[in-house]
């Protein structure tokens, strides 16, 4: 499928139209052709081919017009156009946080910036001190330093769809490979490819794997390669009494590797990445994990916990919780359909749902101020609701909650009233605008929506966007305190994108008795799945199933909704 290919053409477009000043009516028809397309469940090619491009939401003959164009000749010449028009330098400019288009043209035309480094050269010199105030020059070093933190760093999908291919590679070779590194413990985000192996031939096979830009390296027990994509593999091989002390070493962190080797010290061993060792040099165990683990008198630790944040204690104790499943999970709490921004229509996101086995759902689309996302107004919602009854009429006993994404304005009030909003079954309050306001403001604009009577839960609290845009600065130790006072739940968003509240401030809000829901944020049935990355958080976070208020079947989540 080449959606995400299209919705990138068509992305790129409209950015390079709204830095050169034109129609902003024209950059928000782009952005919204390119996320439905990013999130259709067909392949945009195959749309193209049948002449049905226009069924696509969003994409009207204009935009239609112009993927017929990329998809006969490889080029779109309004692209290559703009792309000339644009000062050199822009669009990587724009990739650092709080660098607008407009601000990336200034730059760029104006003040002969051209890169990013040129624009931290700029602002460390006091070239530029004339030019913004010195909270803007902050903020842009600061988002310099994300990106330059985040580099070849992948998101967790990026990452299985490279792991998976490889191992379906050294699958019909009839080699099997195990998945170690961050990618196994659950990580946000992914840097290399780590398998390991105990079939001899997966050294000499490994330079064969698809999409091989480059062999790094090639020893008797361990091949380097990097992918086209930029992605460093390293494979390594292991006998079979080796493999359990191996998965543990390169599993990780170092942390917790570190912890497991003073154990071992202590007993008068030795722990590395063949297995545990007596005294005298005897293996006492490394086949399994399991093994490693019970010999040394510990429980077994999953993979998420492995971070040295109390689990070899909780382990040693027999103390480790018993972690959330994706099984666990009865209903998905916040998703969108295409009666706001989502690709895809309500009654396929209700009944691809209840073919997951979930009780119920929320249908939580936009509220009313939230333009770019086709926020409903009253009325709208209303009419959705027709939709919802009916939907639950035929779908029974599965139920759909009416639900809103409602939006928190700039001056903290809700977009609707509390007696429109005390209809709704769940209602989840996000901050989507007015981001550079102070953290003192942003901070008490959640709050404000946590004391309201009608509202649920926080969603995505800090509004984060991995490797594009920091959370928003809000003080998450009240945030928690809130939500815990006002009885309101927060939220694990499961886009990978986000992953919002992180693990660190989800296992704080469990500390503090603040239930969780773990939800997919999908705008497509594919996106349904984000579920499970959400409960990858929530496993990371060392929370049970009875901390996830949507591991509750229906009659009893409503009774937690009051």
């Amino acid at each position: 499928m080449r959606n995400s290919e299209v919705a990138d053409v068509l992305d790129s477009l409209g950015d390079l139209v709204e830095i050169n000043g034109e129609d902003r009516f024209k950059v928000i028809a782009y952005r919204r052709a390119a996320n439905s397309i990013r999130n259709l469940n067909d392949d945009v090619e195959e749309l193209w081919k049948r002449g049905r491009l226009e069924d696509i939401r969003y994409v009207g003959g204009g935009i239609a017009r112009k993927i017929d164009e990329y998809f006969r000749t490889g080029r779109l010449e309004l692209l290559e156009r703009m792309k000339a028009k644009t000062p050199p330098g822009v669009p990587r400019l724009m990739a650092v946080q709080g660098v607008g288009p407009r601000t990336a043209y200034r730059l760029s035309h104006d003040l002969g910036i051209s890169s990013v480094d040129d624009l931290k050269n700029a602002l460390e010199s006091g070239r530029l001190d004339s030019e913004f105030g010195p909270k803007v020059r902050v903020a842009f070093l600061e988002g310099i330093e994300r990106l330059s933190s985040f580099g070849k760093r992948m998101l967790v999908p990026e990452a299985e769809a490279e792991f998976q291919k490889l191992a379906s590679y050294f699958s019909a070779l009839g080699i099997e490979v195990r998945m170690a590194g961050s990618l196994r413990r659950g990580k946000d985000t992914v840097g290399d490819i780590d398998l390991l192996s105990t079939d001899a031939r997966v050294i000499d096979a490994t330079s064969g794997c698809p999409g091989v830009a480059q062999v790094l390296e090639r020893g008797p027990r361990r091949a380097s390669v990097r992918l086209e994509s930029g992605t460093q593999v390293d494979v390594r091989l292991f006998a079979p009494e080796e493999l359990g002390g191996a998965l543990i070493y390169f599993t990780g962190s170092k942390d917790h590797n570190i912890a497991l080797r003073n154990l071992a010290i202590e007993k008068g061993w030795k722990l590395n990445e063949y297995g545990l060792f007596g005294k005298r040099g005897e293996r006492l165990a490394g086949a399994s994990e399991e093994e490693v683990y019970r010999a040394l008198g510990m429980q077994y630790i999953s993979p998420e916990l492995r971070e040295d944040r109390g689990e070899v204690a909780a382990s040693l104790n027999g103390e480790l919780p018993d972690l959330v499943t994706f099984d666990d999970i009865k209903g998905d709490l916040q998703m969108h359909s295409t009666w706001s921004d989502g690709a895809s229509e309500l009654d396929e996101m209700a009944k691809a749902a209840k073919e997951r086995g979930y009780e119920y759902i929320a249908l939580t689309d936009h509220s009313v101020s939230v333009r770019v996302a086709n926020g409903l107004s009253e009325e709208r919602f209303r009419r959705q609701w027709k939709e919802i009854d009916r939907l639950n009429a035929e779908l029974a006993p599965f139920r759909v909650l009416k639900g809103v994404e409602v939006e928190i304005r700039s001056d903290g009030t809700l977009d609707f009233s509390e007696s429109f909003l005390d209809e709704f079954d769940v209602v989840g309050a996000s901050l989507h605008q007015s981001f550079r306001q102070s953290p003192e403001k942003l901070t008490d604009r959640a709050l404000s929506a946590l004391s309201h009577p009608s509202v649920d839960f926080l969603c995505h609290p800090t509004n984060r966007l991995i490797g594009r845009r920091e959370g928003n600065p809000i003080d998450l130790s009240k945030v928690v305190e809130a939500a815990k006072k006002n009885g309101k739940m927060l939220e694990i968003d499961g886009n990978p994108k986000r992953l919002d509240l992180d693990d660190v401030w989800a296992r704080r809000a469990m500390e503090d008795g603040v239930p969780v829901v773990v939800d997919s944020d999908a705008h497509s049935v594919g996106e349904l799945d984000n579920v499970a990355y959400g409960v990858t958080v929530a496993r990371r976070a060392w929370l049970e199933a009875r901390s996830v208020a949507n591991t509750r079947g229906l009659r009893d989540f409503l009774e937690l909704l009051g």
